[in-house]
């Protein structure tokens, strides 16, 4: 058996599009896995090109499988794409990431054809402007050489924008998820001699972290998918698990590599010492949260401290439409038993109905209503960076009053408007400056992402549950770079240089692993 993994996104400097391909070959047989098709997350046009880019590196049509370690559109939201262009192979994934994929598809697709849509008009629109403005201008037999290539250029910025996918795209995406997702803990035959483990990761609802089992002789090849590991004191989902293979390579995250994250137990203070504030002086809260399990940590803790009486009950609106689906599929697992100490409530925090300090705002009407109200509330919209969704409409009208404090509760990536505002007093917002009056907070501990000291923690945990293992060849992605050199740094001091291969690969690195 030969092997070949290949690294295609989410490495170190770019946390989105995480893509990487197993090539196996056995006997006279071969296959393709691939795990994680995240999509590149950027500006439309930017993203038409860079997602694309990947058609280059290999055919969609010869993938037997993706597997997918969670919902996150930086991990899945390039399989309509892969679809669209000839995928009809396999998705593997955990039955909550299941659940999951196809509201997050969905939404992700109609991003795209909306975004489509508002530069196709932007660009007729400069296209007739710039005709207005040329008049009568002269036929091309007069003009010059220069002059014939400048038009040529206007003609060409003129051609239509399409999608990378559709809804149609993402739906037939969706139908090849096998089995309705499966358990953790169960080996998912991907072929005779090629299987698949899912353990949770703690990170998301459905997350996982995905070993695959090579059968290879003398002994079988363990390779470990980390995906995004979640925290040790994560607040609705159990911290992740070791696993329990003998892995020989560790395809490692490390978002926050060489950082800490602060107690969370310092920081819960921190949040509701700000919302008293809030209250004595009677101003709103606008949390800019990402949909997919932020969102529902933000309600989970915000409810709690309110039945404890540890703050007093003000209301919390949920403003985001995915955000709404999203926490109807959380609430209708709420019974199931899959989120930590779920004892500690009397009642389902994702449901309206049961809780009373819960209200969600669908139409886009009551989001203008909501928008214009005064007083002492809640808001968590989407995005999580500030850089697109309801909250953009919030923070436009009242990032100039006094009376509003924002809450950044997740990473900002560089160039978002989530960072500027922690960065800076006059943000330019729709080609409008505006001088930041609202009180900005930043919060370093809602990260759904372990740390640098659990990630050396989990990698030293996995090494010592098999010290008689072969040599563990650990694979550094998923962070910026600094992130990545510092997670390295750390691994080479816990770990011998004799004993372990640390690496930090590059786009479209390949490499045999067996």
């Amino acid at each position: 058996m030969k092997t070949k993994m290949q690294f295609f996104g989410g490495l170190a400097g770019e946390l989105t599009g995480s893509c990487y391909v197993l090539s196996v070959i056995d006997g006279k047989r071969s296959f393709k896995i691939m795990v994680d098709a995240g999509l590149i997350q950027c500006n439309f046009k930017e993203s038409l090109s860079r997602n694309q880019e990947i058609l280059k590196q290999f055919d969609p049509k010869d993938i037997d499988f993706i597997l997918l370690t969670h919902a996150h559109i930086d991990h899945v939201g390039r399989l309509p794409l892969f679809t669209k262009n000839g995928f009809k192979g396999r998705v593997i994934c955990t039955t909550g990431t299941e659940r999951l994929i196809g509201v997050m598809l969905e939404d992700s697709a109609k991003i795209q054809m909306a975004e489509a849509n508002y530069s196709n008009a932007k660009a007729a629109k400069d296209e007739k402007d710039s005709k207005n403005k040329r008049g009568n201008s002269r036929s091309s037999l007069s003009l010059g050489n220069y002059d014939r290539k400048k038009q040529g250029a206007q003609k060409k910025s003129s051609e239509k924008y399409l999608p990378l996918y559709t809804t149609s795209d993402a739906e037939m995406a969706q139908s090849l998820v096998k089995n309705a997702g499966y358990d953790y803990h169960e080996w998912i035959k991907l072929a005779h001699n090629i299987h698949v483990k899912f353990y949770p990761s703690g990170h998301v609802m459905g997350g996982a972290i995905a070993v695959v089992r090579l059968s290879s002789r003398p002994k079988p090849e363990y390779i470990c998918f980390s995906g995004d590991l979640g925290r040790k004191d994560g607040i609705i989902l159990p911290p992740p698990e070791v696993v329990q293979e003998p892995i020989n390579h560790l395809i490692l995250e490390s978002t926050y590599g060489g950082r800490a994250h602060p107690g969370r137990d310092q920081e819960t203070q921190k949040l509701l010492d700000l919302i008293k504030i809030s209250q004595k002086k009677g101003k709103r809260i606008l949390i800019p949260s990402f949909a997919l399990e932020r969102t529902q940590e933000i309600i989970y803790l915000l409810s709690y401290y309110m039945a404890q009486k540890e703050i007093d009950p003000i209301p919390i609106y949920l403003d985001s439409p995915l955000g709404s689906k999203i926490t109807a599929i959380f609430s209708a697992g709420w019974d199931a038993g899959m989120f930590a100490d779920q004892s500690r409530l009397g009642f389902n925090p994702f449901s309206p109905q049961e809780n009373k300090y819960f209200h969600l705002i669908t139409e886009a009407l009551e989001s203008d209503e909501l928008i214009k109200k005064t007083g002492n509330y809640i808001v968590i919209a989407g995005s999580g960076m500030c850089d697109a969704g309801r909250i953009r409409g919030h923070l436009r009208a009242n990032l100039g009053d006094k009376n509003t404090m924002v809450f950044l509760v997740g990473y900002m990536a560089e160039g978002s408007l989530g960072r500027r505002l922690k960065e800076h007093s006059v943000v330019k917002m729709n080609r409008q400056e505006i001088k930041v009056a609202a009180e900005i907070i930043s919060f370093d501990s809602f990260s759904a992402h372990a740390d640098g000291p659990f990630l050396v923690d989990y990698a030293k945990e996995l090494s010592q549950n098999h010290p008689d293992s072969p040599n563990l060849n650990i694979f550094i992605v998923h962070g910026e770079k600094e992130s990545a050199k510092a997670l390295k740094a750390d691994l080479e001091k816990l770990f011998p240089k004799n004993c372990h291969n640390i690496r930090i690969p590059g786009i479209n690195e390949e490499t045999i692993i067996q």
